[in-house]
Order: C-alpha cells, then sequence, then structure tokens
C-alpha cells in the first residue's frame, strides 16, 4: 500500500503542473517541458484577475516552430500529441499592460504513454504489471488536477463576489442612516421655518 502512495505522489509532481502566477506589466514568464513523441499534452489558462483579463499566449514546440500564438486571450485549452521530442514552451506575455498585472490560473500537463514506464531505464523497478498501474495512477492525476484547478477558480471567484456583496451591503447600510437623516434635517428646518413665518411681532 505504502509504495503505491509513494507512486501515486510522484506521478502527481512529475505529469501535472497546476500553477496560480502573477504577470507583471511588461513580463513574460515561460515554462518547459521535455516531451517524447506521441504523448499527449494539455494546457489550459485563465486570466482571473488584472485590466481587461487578456494575456499573450504562444507555445512552442523543440526548435522553436511556434505552435500557438495570441495578443489578447481570456480563456484557453489546448490539447494535441507531440509530433517530436524534445522541449515544448509555454509563454505568458503582458507586455501590452502598461502598469495592470494579471493574475491567471493555468495548467500544463503531460500524458506519459506506457512506453515511459517500462523503460527500465526511466523506472525504477522491472515489473511490467506495476507499469500499468501507473498508467492508471496517471491518468487518474490528471482528472484529480482538472478537480483541483476547478476549486480554485470558484474560490477566486468567491472572493471577487465577496468583495461586491461587502461593498453593496456598505452602500445599503450608507444610504439607509444618509435618508432619514437628510428628513429629519428638513422636518426641523421645515419647523423652525413655519414658527418664523406664523410668528406675530409686535411693535411697542
Amino acid at each position: 500500500m505504502f509504495p503505491a502512495i509513494c507512486i501515486l505522489f510522484a506521478l502527481l509532481l512529475e505529469s501535472a503542473g497546476g500553477f496560480l502566477i502573477t504577470v507583471d506589466a511588461h513580463e513574460e514568464i515561460c515554462f518547459h517541458e521535455h516531451v517524447l513523441e506521441n504523448e499527449r499534452i494539455t494546457i489550459s489558462f485563465e486570466v482571473m484577475e488584472g485590466g481587461f483579463k487578456d494575456i499573450g499566449v504562444s507555445i512552442k514546440g523543440p526548435e522553436a516552430e511556434l505552435l500557438h500564438h495570441s495578443d489578447r486571450d481570456s480563456v484557453g485549452s489546448f490539447t494535441f500529441s507531440a509530433s517530436k521530442r524534445g522541449v515544448y514552451t509555454l509563454c505568458f506575455d503582458n507586455q501590452l499592460s502598461t502598469l495592470t498585472p494579471k493574475v491567471l490560473m493555468f495548467q500544463f500537463h503531460v500524458i506519459r504513454g506506457l512506453a515511459y514506464y517500462t523503460d527500465p531505464q526511466r523506472r525504477g523497478d522491472d515489473v511490467l504489471e506495476q507499469a500499468i498501474v501507473q498508467l492508471m495512477i496517471n491518468e487518474l492525476s490528471g482528472k484529480m488536477i482538472a478537480v483541483k484547478q476547478e476549486q480554485e477558480y470558484m474560490h477566486v471567484r468567491y472572493r471577487g463576489h465577496l468583495a461586491v456583496s461587502d461593498s453593496v451591503h456598505f452602500r445599503i447600510v450608507s444610504w439607509s442612516i444618509f435618508g432619514p437623516s437628510m428628513l429629519l434635517i428638513m422636518t426641523v428646518l421645515e419647523v423652525y421655518y413655519l414658527k418664523r413665518f406664523f410668528e406675530v411681532r409686535r411693535v411697542v
């Protein structure tokens, strides 16, 4: 049981990466992953906060070939198989923003093939049956990362909605105090004015 748990945590750290990062104005952040041929790559992202909630995104394959590029994206998801073996790069570019940093959540997930685990040079053992279990755990880890990412996204949305709710509550309370106060002041002024208007002045 304990070795299976160790394998699960190792695969979670190795095969998937879900992150919440901040990209400052005029900044570009890149992430790299070494991928074998025919392995599946899943990339998803969403801008959570900052400006118009858009950011530049580029995906490059080995030999710096451009697989995807956009100057302004708010959300995106890409899944493809690696045509070549090498380093694949994911970059987020906030060069178009002059002052506003962008907070975004993204996932860079590589689904390894069965050959990756059956190769003794890549694995630490020579048990073929364990390779199938590792592949199943790898697929499970990808689904767990997707659930975790959704929970983080809902948490960020909750914080945003809570801030709006607090602001509306403060305005309602302020107006509920301001309205009766103005009414009371106007009532006192009207009584004072009417009292002065109907006051009888006598000349001695």
